[in-house]
């Protein structure tokens, strides 16, 4: 007799088995994890099968049929959505297919004189779970994506770690404050505070300085001008100036060396209370420069989606408006039309920041020519050419050679006329400002953003280097030199990269030379995590032989340590921690894999007397017998992990017990030698080997001894003296008789 569906053995068919019970063919329940994989104590190994796409034997797929495919694959998500359990098991469903083949989470790399067809870029969309719990989209370009592909990786390269194995990897910080907001109860608590004339002058001054180009809403000597007739006024009195300068005073007292994090909350709560109060419902200039600058305070607090909604009001204000027309702003006075073109700057600036880190798609676009000469902004020209990256690039997630000519270009004609850019925007091109007393934060913030610009352009062509590497690090020459070659073009891209991530940690190590650098920057801290990331991505490749990749990203976190304040700079320490771990890690097995293979000939050609500890295996395949601790825990809710050490080789593909085989380089003495007097060999030179061996001592027989002399040169030995009046051997006259 069957089994009812209530019986709580009963094993009910699912559409979808789980790649272990399809593996083991036995029935799969269809859950994450499922049922089997629970009862066998293998819930992490519980993945959902991968879809095998059938292959066509055209070129490419007719556009209903891709239409088809992709309307599938969002009702499929949409579907797993709605069934997801638990959270963590729908995180690893993303993580798995976002990134099952590192290679895949980039473009393909090809030449740009190549073929025009483009080169389809992987979906590395996501989501995230913010601190309410809640699921929130993390797009391609977003900084997340580009930290989940690394780990990725990384973890192909030397297995477990800290770094890989993050405990917060799936979720996305945000410092949102618990219950309700306080600013909704403001009116309730009396008269609000009004600093002194000497304590508002110290907050505005911090408020230019921290926000210079970023925020370029109002001049200084305006501010300063109505500041005191502003602050005489009965504290009854509101008028549009009391929400513009309160949010002035957050902004300031947020951002400024000193400990007022508990004065700024206050000014900001009281700043936001008067603008839902006078601008919510009337769009107008002050509207916008209000919402701005409570857009720019939830980023420097480390609330981004907060941050990312009220951006959305200012935008819809702006539109409203007629900002993003010029020639609407060319009907008012000369004063009114410099206001409406700044403003409208500030929200291109804020909005294309966001999108790109986020991976969000813009809210705003460009109708300007904004490489025309007259009155030419450089902030406002590179606005546009993230504005295009984000378009032609990670919107379509494809890199064509049109877009990157394009986009380029675009580059170059932007460098070109960078100095006199500064002049509009209101910048000094020095690298100090007040008589060489504070960084020239405004200068940072443009120079920083132009270098980004070539990482979003380029990163998908490092990801795809740095995956290639490991991936043929340990095949046989003939084959991994094959599928390894990187072509000029893609060289050039992946260098400009890496070169572009060193630039942007130079430009900003000057901060380490002042003492009033303010404690918030949320743009300079992103820049400086995307370098590192570059940087730690590019050690696990061979680029780390051309550039100082090491110093350079150990500089990174001495930067983001700078700013403790911040919640989202101090999480971006501890990845860069645990990922300066994991080049050591790495690095150590270069050198130990290196010593290894100079030992065995060494031991070869002149013998041994010593013994030496069990070799090593290959170079990026690590072992689940052999770990190392790693000293990376900074939290209670970080604890630390332990890393692999030991180095392995997998089988041949006919091995049907999945075995593991370890690399003996003693097996290969006779072979190196009779051909490689040359000396040691790096292992992606060489390759690797199948099964090895049982371990026996290195010896040479005459012969092979006899052939290593002859592929030698003759080399004449000099023993000269230190000089030509003082021997090497010293003399003494001998007496005379």
């Amino acid at each position: 007799m069957g089994r009812g569906k209530d019986h709580p053995t009963y094993r009910g068919k699912c559409s979808k088995a789980c790649e272990t019970c399809r593996r083991r063919k036995e029935r799969c329940d269809g859950r994450q994890p499922c049922g089997r994989c629970i009862s066998r104590n293998v819930a992490f190994e519980c993945q959902p099968a991968q879809r095998r796409c059938a292959t066509r034997s055209r070129d490419a797929p007719s556009i209903g049929h891709q239409q088809e495919l992709q309307r599938q694959q969002v009702d499929g998500d949409v579907a797993f959505s709605d069934g997801v359990d638990d959270g963590q098991s729908f995180f690893h469903h993303m993580e798995l297919q976002s990134s099952s083949h590192p290679a895949d989470d980039t473009c393909r790399s090809r030449d740009l004189g190549g073929s025009p067809s483009a080169s389809a870029h992987h979906h590395m969309s996501r989501l995230l779970r913010d601190s309410r719990g809640k699921y929130m989209f993390i797009g391609d370009s977003a900084n997340l994506s580009f930290l989940q592909s690394i780990r990725k990786v990384v973890e192909d390269a030397i297995g477990h770690c800290a770094f890989a194995k993050d405990p917060l990897r799936y979720q996305m910080l945000e410092a949102a404050p618990d219950g309700r907001p306080n600013w909704l109860y403001t009116d309730s608590k009396g008269t609000p505070p009004t600093p002194t004339l000497v304590e508002a002058e110290y907050l505005v001054r911090s408020y230019f300085l921290a926000n210079n180009c970023v925020l370029d809403l109002f001049d200084e000597a305006d501010l300063f001008k109505n500041l005191q007739p502003w602050l005489e006024r009965k504290s009854a009195e509101t008028d549009a100036l009391t929400p513009i300068y309160y949010l002035v005073f957050a902004l300031g007292a947020q951002t400024c060396p000193d400990d007022k994090d508990q004065l700024a909350e206050t000014y900001f709560s009281y700043g936001r209370y008067f603008t839902a109060v006078s601008f919510a419902e009337d769009p107008s200039i002050s509207t916008v420069q209000a919402y701005a600058m409570i857009t720019m305070y939830l980023l420097g607090a480390s609330r981004r989606n907060a941050a990312f909604m009220n951006l959305g009001t200012a935008v819809r204000a702006a539109y409203a408006l007629g900002l993003h027309r010029k020639e609407i702003a060319a009907l008012f006075t000369p004063g009114e039309f410099r206001t409406r073109e700044r403003l409208w700057k500030v929200i291109r600036i804020l909005d294309v920041f966001m999108s790109a880190s986020l991976g969000r798609p813009p809210s705003t676009a460009e109708t300007r020519d904004t490489r025309s000469e007259d009155n030419y902004s450089a902030s406002v020209d590179l606005c546009t050419v993230f504005e295009t990256i984000m378009n032609e690039v990670y919107s379509k997630r494809m890199i064509s050679n049109t877009a990157l000519e394009k986009i380029s270009e675009h580059q170059r004609h932007w460098a070109a006329n960078f100095h006199k850019g500064l002049d509009e925007d209101g910048i000094k091109p020095t690298p100090a400002i007040n008589g060489g007393k504070s960084p020239n934060i405004g200068l940072m913030h443009v120079k920083g953003a132009y270098y980004w610009t070539i990482i979003l352009l380029t990163r998908p062509f490092l990801v795809d280097a740095v995956s290639s590497y490991i991936a043929t690090a340990n095949v046989p020459s003939a084959e991994g030199n094959s599928a390894g070659v990187t072509s000029y073009s893609d060289k050039v891209l992946v260098h400009a990269c890496v070169d572009s991530a060193i630039r942007t940690i130079e430009l900003l190590r000057i901060l380490l030379d002042f003492n009033n650098v303010p404690k918030r920057l949320p743009f300079l801290v992103n820049y400086i995590f995307v370098a590192a990331l570059v940087l730690g991505l590019a050690h696990f490749g061979d680029v780390a032989k051309i550039f100082p990749v090491g110093v350079h990203l150990k500089l990174a976190h001495r930067l983001l340590a700078m700013f403790p304040k911040d919640a989202i700079s101090s999480r971006n320490t501890t990845i860069v921690e645990y990922l300066l771990h994991a080049c050591d890690t790495v690095a150590e097995r270069r050198t130990k894999w290196d010593r290894d293979r100079c030992a065995v000939l060494v031991r070869g050609m002149f013998g041994k007397i010593h013994d030496d500890p069990a070799p090593s295996a290959g170079l990026y395949s690590a072992s689940p017998t052999a770990h190392m601790s790693t000293t990376t825990a900074r939290s209670s809710t970080e604890p630390s992990h332990q890393m692999d050490q030991s180095l392995q080789l997998p089988l041949e593909e006919g091995n049907q017990h999945g075995d593991t085989a370890q690399y003996d380089p003693m097996s290969q003495t006779k072979g190196l030698i009779s051909g490689a007097a040359a000396g040691c060999a790096r292992p992606r030179d060489k390759g690797r080997v199948g099964p090895s061996a049982p371990t026996e001592e290195a010896s040479m027989t005459q012969e092979e001894f006899e052939k290593v002399l002859q592929a030698m040169s003759p080399t004449t030995l000099w023993f000269e003296s230190y000089d030509d009046n003082f021997p090497l051997f010293s003399t003494t006259d001998a007496p005379t008789t």
